[in-house]
């Protein structure tokens, strides 16, 4: 997404669209049961709490910067940068109060008006990415790259959300590394079985570098951009395993196999990477699926209950960050597939450059 790009009115509406989507369930997952709200639970909205937590403060903070960023995206075509600023912190202002308002029906759910607060602090900053010396310096810089290198537009745009959506769920270490299912232990099941979940683990990976080829301009190939990323996906999952997992479940996700399965994925994108887009489109379109379908076969779930036990984090949002980062987990690949089958059909229409 980009500041640079043409002004296409509503091209960042899906954007906005899908973050929000996403606070919506942070906020009020686990969604029942389902009450009227209380005289005290409503008085409770306008008073102070007895106790403030730092790192829920943060988190209402940073949950609200890109919504912040995509609304001044969104009202900078539609307004002069100074009165799109005013909008979109308005805009997410009046998103936390439904928020807020919202969590009075879902029991054992809390709103203050502090959180919104919080939230709206959190929609400031990103909105200030387009105050100087921020614009000048990194903002408009980093909109010029995404212009040159990926493809235009709201094609562009929608990849990069997908991205951004794969980097969210490793931001959970239970989870396994392309793959579905949770976390099992080693050594569990038969040869045969554990060949076909490597096999799965190589073919996502594959399709995953083939899908990010089909964002860059030209036929460059992304390698670097394809490592760059998985670089920093292990690195998000080796230290969220340190930090919040449960000692004994640290490292088990990255299994022998599963690197074998990883090795083997990237070597068959290497040469893959060089075929026309049409071509690197329809394969990442066939090695997704096959890689989705191989890992929903074979992976292990268990109840969500279960699942949380595998962290040692004290905070009040564990439920939903667990819950949200499986759910995009087992979602993306098919979300992929929706992309990729409309980008080929676009392609055999008008060709992207």
């Amino acid at each position: 997404m980009s500041d640079t790009g043409p002004f296409l009115p509503g091209r960042y509406r899906g954007s906005i669209a899908v973050w929000a989507l996403l606070i919506a369930y942070a906020s009020l997952y686990p969604f029942f049961p389902v009450r009227l709200p209380s005289g005290d639970a409503v008085a409770a909205f306008f008073v102070k709490p007895r106790y403030i937590v730092a790192y829920d403060v943060v988190w209402n903070i940073v949950a609200y910067v890109p919504l912040g960023t995509l609304a001044a995206l969104y009202y900078r075509q539609l307004a002069t940068p100074g009165r799109a600023l005013v909008r979109a912190v308005a805009f997410a202002a009046a998103f936390s109060v439904a928020m807020e308002f919202l969590q009075l029906f879902v029991a054992n759910r809390v709103a203050s008006i502090f959180d919104v607060l919080a939230n709206t602090g959190g929609a400031i900053l990103g909105a200030a990415v387009f105050l100087d010396p921020v614009y000048s310096l990194v903002t408009k810089p980093l909109g010029d790259i995404r212009e040159r290198a990926l493809i235009p537009g709201a094609w562009g745009d929608a990849g990069l959300v997908l991205l951004i959506l794969w980097l969210i769920a490793q931001l959970n270490p239970a989870l396994p590394f392309f793959g579905a299912g949770n976390i099992v232990a080693s050594g569990a099941g038969l040869v045969e079985m554990a060949v076909l979940q490597w096999g799965a683990v190589a073919l996502s990976l594959c399709g995953f570098g083939l899908f990010v080829s089909t964002l860059v301009r030209g036929n460059q190939g992304a390698l670097r951009a394809t490592l760059v990323l998985l670089s920093v996906a292990l690195w998000l999952k080796f230290v969220g395993a340190s930090l919040v997992l449960q000692p004994h479940f640290s490292d088990e996700w990255v299994s022998g196999g599963r690197a074998a399965g990883l090795a083997i994925g990237l070597l068959a994108f290497v040469p893959l990477r060089r075929l026309g887009r049409p071509g690197r489109v329809y394969l990442a379109l066939v090695m997704i699926l096959a890689g989705a379908l191989f890992s929903k076969i074979f992976g292990a779930y268990s109840a969500v209950d279960e699942f949380v036990r595998l962290f040692r984090w004290p905070h009040g949002q564990l439920a939903s960050f667990a819950t949200l980062t499986r759910f995009l987990h087992e979602l993306w690949p098919f979300a992929a597939l929706v992309f990729l089958i409309a980008l080929f059909l676009r392609e055999r229409r008008h060709p992207v450059p």
